[in-house]
């Protein structure tokens, strides 16, 4: 078993490769017109935590809810983010098919001494042209901050 690790090793790569690669059917602007991407469409959230006084706050824990599934599990950076020093955050997921208008993020701070706040807001998308030359929306961003 031990001479045969790196062959099913160098398969499960390969096959992360092959799975991962597949063309979405999307293209972007280049210098020759248009070409095919093998990316899924993301919805990027980032901002700030402040306190009242305009100072970051670092540790503070940030959540999109609305996006969801059910029984999605915590994944840091895709559906959670903890601020850094600089008071900032960024969260990263896939976008899937639906395209929110709005979305919900909370700020929770785990020591208690700021109270936990709800933010909406509003999405905006990119856009790309699909295989047919339609253009349609792509990636989602929001900027949402907190003064706590």
């Amino acid at each position: 078993m031990r001479k045969y690790i790196h062959f099913i090793l160098i398969l499960v790569v390969c096959g992360l490769y092959a799975g991962c690669s597949k063309n979405s059917g999307y293209t972007f602007p280049n210098e020759n017109g248009y070409s095919n991407i093998n990316v899924s469409p993301r919805l990027i959230i980032n901002g700030l935590v402040t306190n009242t006084s305009g100072e970051p706050i670092e540790g503070i824990y940030v959540a999109v809810l609305n996006v969801r599934d059910e029984n999605e599990p915590d994944i840091l950076t895709y559906n959670y983010s903890i601020t850094d020093s600089l008071g900032q955050y960024t969260i990263i997921r896939y976008r899937g098919r639906e395209y929110p208008a709005e979305i919900t993020v909370v700020a929770t701070d785990s020591t208690g001494t700021y109270p936990e706040q709800y933010r909406f807001a509003p999405v905006t998308y990119d856009s790309v042209y699909n295989t047919r030359g339609v253009k349609m929306p792509f990636n989602g961003y929001a900027t949402v901050n907190f003064k706590l």
